[in-house]
């Protein structure tokens, strides 16, 4: 993942001065009951994922931290993690150098201060899995893509071949997100059905995935990436009911997400 579109850098002075002084801070109150402790921030799949941790040592300019287990394995994949402390104007991000989830360990290193880009997002915005078919239509062109990530405001896109597109172009997005209302409807009936299925008779099959049609007004953000495959990213206004499905979906992906996590740390 590239973790840097999440911030900005805020250096202070320079990237190794500004290192040294975060360590020197680190190392000034690590034994003090405010200066161990600190917040983890990642954007696992696009949830935030927070959770407190406490300095275990520094040496070498590494920090070693005890964490959440759920922390620890997003940190695994991401390799990356984003730090709140009172001893710092403002966040830091750290590059991961070792990782023991089953310890709840990690060392961090190459801290700097950054600017959090990622919260001053209005909506979470969930990474799709699997990524769902998107066709994008403009007044004189139709392009088709797999949706990456979605929230109530916005929608990232691949596209295979560039389409060329100023930001802030207009167009419509048209994909089929699955209904989970209808879906747990079927299955309901499903299991109904199966109850009163008598002796040696097959039952049901189960049902297939429930789906509805999306269609959203959308304008371009931005275009990012050298080479295929490009990702559009789009600001959408979903109508009321539009905003109910997608919320509903995005709640689902949070659930699935936080259990996933859940998994590997057993």
């Amino acid at each position: 993942m590239d973790f840097t579109s999440l911030y900005s850098t805020r250096i202070q002075s320079s990237f190794d001065d500004d290192q040294a002084d975060i360590f020197k801070a680190f190392i000034k109150n690590q034994t003090a009951k405010d200066g161990s402790k600190m917040s983890l921030i990642n954007y696992f799949k696009g949830l935030p994922i927070v959770s407190t941790a406490t300095i275990l040592g520094i040496e070498h300019g590494n920090l070693d931290l005890d964490v959440n287990p759920l922390q620890a394995v997003a940190i695994s994949i991401d390799r990356y993690t984003l730090i709140r402390s009172k001893l710092f104007p403002f966040p830091l991000a750290a590059r991961v150098l070792y990782v023991n989830i089953k310890k709840h360990m990690v060392t961090l290193n190459k801290l700097c201060y950054i600017d959090i880009l990622a919260e001053k997002r209005a909506a979470v915005r969930v990474e799709l899995d699997p990524p769902l078919k998107a066709t994008m239509l403009s007044v004189d062109q139709t392009f088709d893509g797999e949706m990456m990530d979605i929230s109530l405001q916005g929608i990232a896109v691949d596209v295979k071949e560039f389409m060329p597109m100023e930001n802030g172009s207009e167009l419509s997005i048209k994909f089929m997100l699955p209904d989970l209302a209808l879906m747990k409807q079927a299955l309901e009936h499903h299991q109904s059905l199966a109850i009163h299925t008598p002796g040696g008779q097959a039952a049901p099959d189960l049902p297939s995935i429930k789906q509805t049609l999306i269609k959203v007004p959308a304008s371009l953000v931005a275009i990012v990436g050298d080479g295929s495959p490009y990702r559009y990213k789009f600001r959408i206004k979903p109508e009321k009911h539009q905003e109910q499905l997608i919320a509903r979906y995005s709640f689902h992906r949070q659930v699935e997400i936080i259990h996933g996590l859940k998994v590997m740390v057993d």
